[in-house]
Order: C-alpha cells, then sequence, then structure tokens
C-alpha cells in the first residue's frame, strides 16, 4: 500500500528507531493511553533487574513480525544494550486513520554475559 497510513510494520520500525533514539514525542504519538499505562507497569519496582525503562544507551534492536492478534498486528521488538537485551510485544491497529500501539507486554529479557 503506497497512500494511505502506510503499514503496520512501517510504523513498527519507525517506533523502534524512535525509542532507541530518544524520540520521545514520536514514542507518545505512536502509543494509545491504555498501551502507556501498561508500558508503565512494565518498569520494575525499586529499579531492580533489567527492563526497557532502565537500560542506558539502546544500541540497536531486532523487529519480528509475530502475526495478527484481534484485529491488530502484533510485532516482537528486542532492543540492545550494554547491560543486555529486552524483549516487547507491541500490538499494533489503526486508530482514528493512524497505526497506535494499543497493548504493550514484556515478552522477556537477557542480561548481558558478564566478562
Amino acid at each position: 500500500m503506497t497512500n494511505g497510513p502506510g503499514s503496520a510494520r512501517e510504523a513498527a520500525e519507525r517506533n523502534a528507531q524512535a525509542v532507541m533514539s530518544g524520540n520521545f514525542n514520536q514514542i507518545m504519538a505512536d502509543i494509545t493511553p491504555e498501551a502507556l499505562a501498561q508500558m508503565m507497569q512494565l518498569a520494575p519496582q525499586g529499579g531492580a533487574g533489567l527492563s526497557l525503562a532502565n537500560m542506558p544507551n539502546i544500541t540497536g534492536y531486532e523487529l519480528r513480525e509475530v502475526g495478527t492478534e484481534g484485529e491488530g498486528e502484533l510485532f516482537h521488538v528486542t532492543f540492545s544494550s550494554a547491560l543486555g537485551k529486552a524483549t516487547l510485544g507491541a500490538t499494533w491497529k489503526q486508530v482514528l486513520g493512524q497505526w497506535k500501539i494499543t497493548a504493550v507486554t514484556l515478552v522477556g529479557t537477557e542480561p548481558a554475559a558478564a566478562d
């Protein structure tokens, strides 16, 4: 599709780039209030453990299309940093003609191997 709102994958790529570069405005434009609330609950209590919230200097990401979930499209995005990796599941749906993250889950974390 060349016209219109683009694809869910294009939106997911744009959002992953925004997370990696710290583009808060783009991140907020891509997420619904409900998904933002879910994202906030993913932060570890007391700051212990590895999560996307406490990863310094994200150095890369890998985006994988998982399939459909209801009316949405589910992607897993794995962010990498010196501390390790964190994988999020993001469900993207069209909301008022724009692709938005409507649900977020933590798929898993993988601490970096100690040297």
